[in-house]
């Protein structure tokens, strides 16, 4: 009896029933399904990177279903149509959770993050479905090991990323892809009337900067940098949104330096539109290297943006042209950029339309979407194959 047969398209051998990825891609049928695992769903670039890539694909008609262990943006996934399923790892619920997953029966799995790759690991050999991954940050020989027989290949989102896989975690060259992140440049586009507004009705510029409340985002530079603003006599309010282990230290700095007034935190907010319309300037004042989404954000709204010269950031932010950089932890140089800005309104403008410009010839979502699509085909055929060769 015939139990497989080869693709004509691709030469992968198939079980009866079975429908490949390659052939269906190349017939015209595009539709894919993916399993995504991201093991916190909250306000942080790995998971708006989830989203944005969930909801593109989603329009694309591929089907996307999310693992995760909980986070607040669980209902945003759900309001795009899709299923989330919350792991937890004791016996009954991992054995439901596995049952509800071989129905669905994904082509490949979809690690959102390094972080991700332990739990999501496991499901992936239960299942015995290869998976790929993306890697945000530049890691660390502590980092979790993603090198099995599983692995099919790793997205990193920057060259210096590519650089670090290869040299402290021994992932292959030919493994790795560099796709570089894209933003939803429609969800985030500018307001008409742009930066200017009329200062001689007691206008006084916000000052705003996202993410989580890390040491390493460097909002006590920015809290500094705010203290020798007024103390230049420039006026200006400043937003602090996010939340995380810095909070405390954070408010104390605030009310040791008398800016109790002048300085505003708040928990993270979903709208990321409205958010940024209430900033005039973006600070990105990043102590560590990072993919730059909060600098990719302001700048696809039209808001200039002052960034720390670290990382991705230094090929994100052209100096000058399309924001501005200064040396990391240096709150004098912050604080000289921010007056500059502020008493230049035609600067901000200009710098608010180039970075827009920017953002729309090399970092808008649809290219990154396209990228990873045709990733997804190459890895999955080659999984294909390489299953086809230890049968």
């Amino acid at each position: 009896m015939v139990t497989s047969l080869n693709c004509l398209v691709c030469g992968n051998s198939l079980d009866l029933g079975q429908e490949c990825f390659s052939s269906r891609a190349l017939s015209g049928r595009v539709a894919v399904r993916l399993l995504f695992l991201n093991e916190k769903l909250n306000y942080a670039g790995t998971s708006s990177y989830t989203f944005d890539l969930a909801s593109a694909l989603g329009k694309l008609g591929d089907e996307i279903r999310l693992c995760t262990t909980g986070g607040d943006l669980r209902k945003s996934f759900g309001a795009l149509g899709v299923e989330t399923y919350v792991v937890r790892f004791n016996p009954f619920s991992f054995s439901k959770l596995l049952s509800f997953l071989r129905e669905f029966e994904p082509e490949l799995l979809h690690f959102q993050n390094l972080r991700s790759a332990p739990f999501g690991q496991r499901i992936a050999r239960k299942l015995g479905v290869p998976y790929v991954v993306t890697v945000h940050r530049a890691p660390d020989s502590s980092a979790p090991r993603i090198t099995d027989h599983l692995l099919s290949g790793v997205i990193a989102l920057n060259e210096v990323v590519r650089e670090s896989l290869v040299n402290n975690l021994g992932v292959p060259k030919t493994l790795i892809r560099v796709i570089h992140r894209g933003v939803d440049t429609d969800a985030l586009s500018p307001e008409p009337e742009g930066w200017q507004r009329p200062r001689d009705r007691g206008w006084i510029p916000v000052v705003g900067s996202v993410g989580n409340l890390q040491k390493v985002k460097g909002h006590h530079v920015l809290i500094k940098a705010a203290r020798r603003l007024l103390d230049m006599g420039v006026e200006a309010m400043f937003a602090i949104v996010g939340e995380g282990e810095e909070e405390p230290y954070l408010r104390r700095l605030v009310k040791d330096l008398r800016l109790q007034q002048q300085v505003t935190f708040s928990p993270h907010i979903p709208n990321r539109r409205g958010l940024y319309r209430t900033f005039d300037i973006v600070v990105v004042p990043n102590l560590k290297a990072g993919v730059g989404s909060t600098a990719l954000e302001g700048m696809s709204m039209g808001k200039p943006v002052v960034a720390s010269a670290v990382g991705e950031l230094l090929h994100i932010v052209e100096d000058g042209k399309t924001g501005l950089l200064v040396p990391e932890g240096d709150d004098e140089a912050l604080a000289d950029r921010l007056r500059d800005l502020i008493s230049h309104p035609e600067s901000c403008a200009s710098l608010g339309q180039a970075a827009r410009a920017c953002v729309l010839e090399n970092f808008s979502l649809g290219p990154m979407v396209q990228a990873t699509r045709e990733f997804y085909q190459e890895k999955s055929t080659a999984a294909s194959r390489n299953a086809t060769a230890r049968r």
